[in-house]
Formats: structure tokens, C-alpha cells, sequence
């Protein structure tokens, strides 16, 4: 998978210095489709064909070959076997440039060997629509411009500096017409792409504006999902045992570890927050605090905590809470409850420690098909928060195959569903992918099997030192995402060393 960088912009804002310059520093290859269209004027002029025949443009742009060469790192384009590369800036060639260019048997003459071009190759591109028209789905576009008065007075000095006498009132509206000429050309017309970053190199000089977009690259060559990392139920859980550690002088216990990320549970360890794996060590307690982890527990651990006179501290997430509630109503009303996720996850056996009357659990195809039950009683179906959303309304569509009298409520959380749609969108468009988060995670172990299905290249990692770095030097660009129990740090901690490895 190749990167591409499409810069665009008016006459005269330095694209082509620019991205030249770019080129070497990140080992590109630079494409200067200006060049190209040059060259075809230049055949066109010579050939004597005017702008008005478009017939003749047409026949003649079939005799057209070009390829780009590279000479002691310097591009040549070679017309028709010949090297035109020194013809082509002259200020004839250019006036003409802008008015051939907009013609669409041009256009499309040059438009394939461009693309061609940008899917074998790290590339940099400039000219007026390669973002908007020729590369489309490159991943840094830049929209480079500078003011009139700042581009005529480059273009003078530039004169200037060859000997050639010039005025810069004239040079200023020849720039004015030319952008008006690119802007409302019928064809491609010169536009900023609406996912271009806008550079005004008014006021920057030609290093200041290489390094700006090289930063820019580096930027798009991680991308580092916006929803990944702590939800809102687990940074409130979290949060909870913090405050506690900060506040209570008495013995602080979490019933079950407090979020499935091994490394918060180990800094809340070291801080002397204890952790209660069963309802034996719960009746063991005589003092102290219990706070309930973000998955929720049964209803009899919060019993027995208050029976004990324990300080109860409830950290549930509000979503789990909520299916605690739709299944004790449920269940109460007489309804077998059917839970889709997985069974041996804590959320889920405490889901089941709610209900008042019959429980399954199902997670795959199979067992759905194979679900049975009495076809007098309601079934009530709910999911585990983290469940995959596909999945669920597959497990779902079997299930409402057998007839049952069936309530659906899909109980999976929306930031879950919002992380699962977004890592999946990522990892399409990349060609390696890091998911962040615990062993134990079941929400990140979804992230994980999702965005395998769209990227071979994915690696589920705890912390940066599950992470070889140097197999991600052969890609483009990279994903980054990572499980609701994930800490930020970490997830910075790994962005910034995957970035210092480009």
C-alpha cells in the first residue's frame, strides 16, 4: 500500500518547490503533473493545434507519450522520446498551460499513468485537482496558497533574478486571471478538497512550509481512533476507587477486579486496594469498603456486603445497571430471559444474578439454532454491553425464526457500538493496525476480531512492550485503537513511540 500526498493550490504558491522538497525528505517520488501538463502544450504548440480545435487536441493527444525519469535525483520528462524538461518553464508554455489544461482529452490522457503512478509508488503530487479529481483517496491532501501580492512578488523576484526585466503590477493581474481562469475552468476546476489542510505560505518561507506539512505526514500516517480508551462507565469506576484511595483511611476492596486492564489494576494494588475474587472472601471481611467493579455483580454480593455492615460503594456501569433492571422487571413478569454474549464473562454472570427465573446464555450461531424453550412463556432477549453489534442482530434473526413471543432490547452500549464502527473504518484503511488493551478485555477482544476481518496486519497488544515496532516499518500508515478499559497513557505512550519508528 503505497502513500500519497496531493498538494493543490494557485499559480505561484510554491507547490512544486514545496513538494520537490518534500519528496527528498521522505524518500518520495515526486510528481509534478504541472510538468506533465507542460509538456502536452508543448506538443500542442508545436503541432500548431489552437484551443478551439478540440478534434485535432483529441487526435493528437494519442500520439502523446510521456514517462517521468529521475537524473542525479532531479525529474526529467521526457516527451515522445525526447527531453523537454528545460522547454517547459518558459512564460509561453505557461500562459497556454492553464487553457489546454481544462480540456478534457488532456485531462484524460494524463489521468491514468498519474494514478498508476500513485498505487506502486510513495509518491508527492501537486498541480490544481489532485486531491478534489486525481487522487481522491490520497491520505494527506494540502491545499497550498499564499496571497496575490505575496505570489507576484516570488514570480518578480524570480524574474528578477534571471535578468528579465518585468513588471509586478502586470505579473499581479496576470496571477488574478490565471486563478480566475483554474477556479471556474469547466473541468476540474482548482478547489480545496473538504478534507485538505489549508497552508497560507504568506508569511512562511520554503523550510518552514516543508516542515509543517512533513509534520502533517507523520500526523497521517497513525491514525489513533477517537473513541479509544476509557468509557464513561469505566473512567467513572475508576475514578470511584481513586477518590476512595485519596479519602478513606479504612481497608478498600473491589469485588472482582475493578476494570479487566491489568496494569490500573496493578497501580490501585500498589496504592492497597485489595481485590475480592469470590463470595467466600467477601464473607471473610469485618471491616472496610467494597466497591462493585464496572461489570456489575450479582444481586446477592450487594446483599451480603449490607448484611455485614460493609460500606457498599456502587461502580456499575449505568448501562449494565440498567439491563440489571430490565431483567429482575422481566423476570418478575414471568419472562425467560435470554442473554446474548459471553458466559463466562463477569458482566454477564452478573446479569444472570438478577433474574428471578429461567437464564440462558448464548454467544454463536450454533447455539442459537439450537435454543429451546417453552412456547408458552415470553421470551425477554438482552445483550452483553461489549457484545459485537452485527453479531447480536444475527444471534437475534435465528432466535426470532422459531416463533417465539420475543421483546428485543438491544442493550449494547452506544460508545461500544461507536468504537466497533470506527475501529472497523480504520482498520479498512490501513494496511497495519494496533488494538490496545487487557488480556481479559471482552469488549477489546471484539475490537481485535473486528478489525482482523478488514486488516491481516492487526496486533493485539496490553502495553508498548507487546509491540514490535520494527514490523511496522514496510507500512504506509497505521491504525490505532484500543479497548474501553485502556488507560490513555498508554495509548499515547504507544502512539508517540509508532510515530518516532516513521
Amino acid at each position: 500500500m503505497s502513500f500519497n500526498i496531493a498538494i493543490d493550490g494557485p499559480a505561484g504558491a510554491g507547490k512544486s518547490t514545496i513538494a520537490k522538497k518534500i519528496a527528498r525528505e521522505l524518500n518520495f517520488i515526486y510528481v509534478d503533473t504541472g510538468a506533465m501538463y507542460r509538456a502536452v502544450t508543448l506538443y500542442l504548440m508545436r503541432q500548431k493545434i489552437p484551443l478551439e480545435d478540440k478534434t485535432g487536441i483529441r487526435e493528437a493527444c494519442h500520439q502523446i507519450r510521456i514517462r517521468i525519469e529521475y537524473q542525479n535525483g532531479e525529474q526529467q520528462v521526457i516527451l515522445n522520446d525526447e527531453n523537454v524538461t528545460g522547454r517547459l518553464r518558459t512564460e509561453e508554455v505557461g500562459k497556454m498551460t492553464s487553457a489546454f489544461a481544462a480540456n478534457a482529452h488532456v485531462r484524460a490522457a494524463l489521468l491514468d499513468i498519474q494514478r498508476d503512478m500513485a498505487s506502486k509508488e510513495n509518491i508527492v503530487m501537486d498541480g490544481r485537482d489532485i486531491g478534489t479529481h486525481v487522487l481522491p483517496d490520497a491520505q494527506l491532501k494540502i491545499y497550498l496558497t499564499a496571497s496575490p501580492d505575496a505570489r507576484a512578488m516570488r514570480r518578480y523576484l524570480e524574474l528578477q533574478k534571471k535578468g528579465i526585466d518585468c513588471s509586478l503590477d502586470i505579473i499581479k493581474k496576470d496571477i488574478i486571471q490565471r486563478d480566475k481562469q483554474d477556479m471556474n475552468r469547466e473541468i476540474a476546476p482548482l478547489k480545496k478538497a473538504e478534507d485538505a489542510v489549508l497552508v497560507d505560505s504568506s508569511n512562511m518561507d520554503i523550510d518552514q512550509v516543508v516542515a509543517h506539512i512533513t509534520a502533517l505526514y507523520q500526523d497521517a500516517k497513525i491514525i489513533v481512533a477517537k473513541t479509544a480508551g476509557f468509557c464513561f462507565g469505566v473512567k467513572r469506576a475508576v475514578e470511584k476507587v481513586y477518590q476512595q484511595v485519596e479519602s478513606s483511611k479504612s481497608p478498600i476492596y473491589t469485588f472482582g477486579p475493578i476494570i479487566h486492564n491489568e496494569e490500573v489494576v496493578k497501580d490501585l494494588e500498589s496504592k492497597g486496594v485489595k481485590v475480592i475474587h469470590c463470595m467466600e472472601e467477601l464473607r471473610k471481611l469485618k471491616n472496610g469498603t467494597v466497591i462493585i467493579r464496572s461489570h456489575g455483580v450479582p444481586e446477592n454480593v450487594c446483599r451480603l456486603i449490607r448484611e455485614k455492615g460493609l460500606e457498599l460503594i456502587d461502580a456499575t456501569c449505568p448501562y449494565v445497571k440498567k439491563i440489571h433492571s430490565i431483567v429482575k422487571r422481566e423476570s418478575n413478569a414471568g419472562s425467560h430471559i435470554l442473554i446474548i454474549g459471553n458466559a463466562d464473562h463477569p458482566e454477564v454472570e452478573g446479569i444472570k444474578g438478577w433474574c428471578n427465573a429461567k437464564v440462558d446464555v448464548i454467544g454463536t450461531n450454533r447455539e442459537a439454532e439450537n435454543f429451546v424453550m417453552d412456547c408458552n412463556t415470553p421470551l425477554c432477549i438482552v445483550s452483553q454491553t461489549t457484545f459485537n453489534y452485527n453479531k447480536f442482530n444475527k444471534l437475534v434473526e435465528i432466535i426470532s425464526k422459531k416463533g417465539y413471543d420475543i421483546l428485543v432490547l438491544n442493550t449494547i452500549c452506544n460508545a461500544t457500538e461507536k468504537r466497533q464502527t470506527e475501529a472497523r473504518a480504520i482498520a479498512a484503511e490501513v494496511n497495519g493496525m494496533i488494538v490496545i488493551g487487557g488480556s481479559h478485555s471482552s469488549n477489546t477482544q471484539r475490537l481485535f476480531e473486528i478489525c482482523k476481518e478488514e486488516c491481516e496486519n492487526t496486533y493485539y497488544i496490553q502495553t508498548l512492550d507487546d509491540l514490535d515496532v520494527q514490523e511496522l516499518h514496510s507500512m504506509s500508515c497505521v491504525g490505532i485503537t484500543a479497548g474501553a478499559s485502556t488507560p490513555n497513557n498508554i495509548i499515547e505512550e504507544v502512539q508517540k513511540n509508532v510515530r518516532n519508528e516513521f
